[in-house]
């Protein structure tokens, strides 16, 4: 499991691994989303937990607990 906080570190998780497993998906960066990637590995993606992001609610307190959550509950399967 690889949870990215923010669409910078989402972007160069993505480059890293088109480089290395030479995969031409397109990988949409939205809060919550998940990919599957060749190594079986999940990616999720989230949105920075900067002060500017949750002062403007552009994500909240409760976004990442459900997301954090999320990616447990995925890990255990």
């Amino acid at each position: 499991m690889i949870v990215t906080l923010g669409k910078v570190a989402f972007d160069n998780c993505v480059k890293i691994y088109k480089k290395k497993f030479n995969i031409n998906n397109k990988f949409e960066f939205k809060h919550g989303k998940k990919y599957l990637l060749p190594d079986n590995k999940i990616l999720l993606a989230c949105y920075h937990p900067s002060p500017r992001n949750v002062n403007t609610k552009v994500v909240t307190h409760a976004m990442i607990n459900r997301l954090f959550r999320k990616a447990k509950k995925i890990s255990k399967l």
